[in-house]
Formats: structure tokens, C-alpha cells, sequence
């Protein structure tokens, strides 16, 4: 498994805007809609240019109360905190034990 490459195109206190090299849909759509639920994010969306190209272009813009990177890393790190809950809850399954 390959790591996430990033190229940023812009980034200013309100407005963030990252490619996501060689990802697809499930990566642009899982940031853009955990970023919309921040309180202080205006606009979050993604977009694929070209669908053989493949590499979500993500926009994330606050109204300033907030950093448009911090926003990232915090959707970053919810996601990190539900995965684990959800692989958690399968060991649970797969193993036998309550949910």
C-alpha cells in the first residue's frame, strides 16, 4: 500500500487547496463532507478535473475564525478516530464478543 501524495495549489489562513495524487472519489468525498460539519467552514467540495485523471482537487475555506489547514487536520484526525472505532467494532464481531 502506497502512501497519500499531496500537491497543495493554494493555502492562506481561510482557504486550503490540496490535489490528492493518483486517490479517487472515496478520499475527496470523505474530507470535503467531515469538513463541512466543522462550524467554521464556509465552503468545503472536491472535484475530479478528468475521470481518467483520477486526483481529487479538495477546497476547503473558513471565515477566518479558524485555519483552513487546521480544519484539515482536524477532519484528518476524526477520521483516524472513527476508523478505529469501526475496526474495533468488527474485531469485536469477527471474535465473538458483544457489540
Amino acid at each position: 500500500m502506497s502512501g497519500v501524495r499531496i500537491e497543495v495549489k493554494k493555502i492562506t489562513d481561510k482557504e486550503l487547496v490540496i490535489k490528492l495524487i493518483n486517490e479517487d472519489h472515496t478520499l475527496g468525498n470523505l474530507i470535503a463532507k467531515m469538513a463541512l460539519k466543522h462550524p467554521h467552514v464556509k465552503m468545503a467540495a472536491y472535484v475530479i478535473e478528468h475521470p481518467l485523471e483520477g486526483s481529487p482537487t479538495v477546497r476547503i475555506i473558513t471565515d477566518g475564525e479558524v485555519k483552513a489547514l487546521d480544519v484539515l487536520k482536524d477532519v484528518i484526525k476524526e477520521s483516524k478516530t472513527i476508523s478505529s472505532k469501526i475496526l474495533e467494532l468488527l474485531s469485536n464481531i469477527f471474535s465473538g464478543k458483544e457489540v
